[in-house]
């Protein structure tokens, strides 16, 4: 058999393939999934709110956005470089197959809008409906998960931390890694551990929306009086997040590495904090 009779079906499966792939897991744009108001309320009223039905999974240009389950609302951190950051590929899965996924379009869009500015997000399916709300921000955006059981059993409890830095222009703009972290009133300090990948881990340094890489790290919440922003503003080595714990969002926080803790914590002392 001939080089070409060969190589023509490989191309048709391979084909096959691609179609298959973005048929399962479809990516539409943002503008095309937007609707006018008379069409949102036409979904509404002939359908039956369930909060049951939710969204598992939503990406922006791939990049998976935060879902506060608490308060029903996504966060998009609009990324600094990106081309069709204002009109980006979304892609979701719910918990039901056959839902949809629709945004109420108005006067704005995610050019204009600023921080804190709210869309309508809505998933729907032939009977039910759920609506989310849709958050745009400028800011990083840091996810601090743990076991809230460990919370009243110990002072320093072992955490996974998800940072999207959208203001970063290197290309991974998700650093997902471990630690401990422990509350103090507002703050938040919280170590990094074990980021090398493969068997063989070890404690190592991390550098966080381009400061320099360190081990021990501080949150401070951002005062929300005219007179304490303008005093935060002018802390030119603090980097301000949008902060969630366990995906619940808690406001703006700034972040700065900890000197002391830099020249106190060893890989032997597995940065706790005690």
């Amino acid at each position: 058999m001939s080089r070409r009779k060969i190589l023509i079906p490989v191309i048709i499966f391979t084909i096959l393939i691609i179609i298959l792939i973005i048929a399962l897991n479809p990516s539409h744009k943002y503008n095309s999934l937007s609707i006018n108001v008379s069409k949102w309320d036409n979904i509404k009223e002939s359908r039956i709110e369930n909060k049951n039905l939710k969204l598992e999974d939503i990406r922006f240009n791939d990049y998976k956005l935060i879902i506060d389950e608490q308060n029903d609302t996504i966060y998009y951190s609009i990324v600094n470089e990106s081309k069709n950051k204002y009109n980006p590929n979304v892609s979701y899965e719910v918990n039901n197959k056959n839902a949809k996924l629709v945004i109420l379009s108005d006067e704005k869009s995610l050019e204009e809008v600023k921080s804190n500015y709210e869309f309508k997000v809505m998933i729907y399916n032939e009977k039910e409906y759920h609506i989310y709300g849709l958050k745009c921000t400028d800011l990083p955006i840091l996810n601090i998960s743990y076991n809230e059981d460990e919370e009243i059993k110990q002072k320093n409890i072992p955490m996974e931390m998800y940072l999207f830095d959208n203001l970063s222009n290197i290309p991974n703009k998700i650093t997902i890694s471990s630690g401990k972290v422990k509350q103090e009133e507002d703050n938040y300090i919280f170590s990094l551990h074990m980021l090398t990948p493969g068997k063989n881990k070890r404690d190592n340094k991390i550098s966080i929306l381009n400061m320099r890489p360190n081990s021990a790290y501080i949150l401070s919440k951002v005062n929300n009086t005219s007179d304490g922003l303008q005093e935060q503003e002018t802390e030119n080595k603090r980097n301000r997040v949008e902060l969630f714990l366990n995906d619940e969002y808690q406001g703006v926080y700034y972040i700065n590495y900890i000197e002391n803790q830099l020249k106190k914590n060893t890989p032997e002392q597995n940065h706790t904090f005690e």
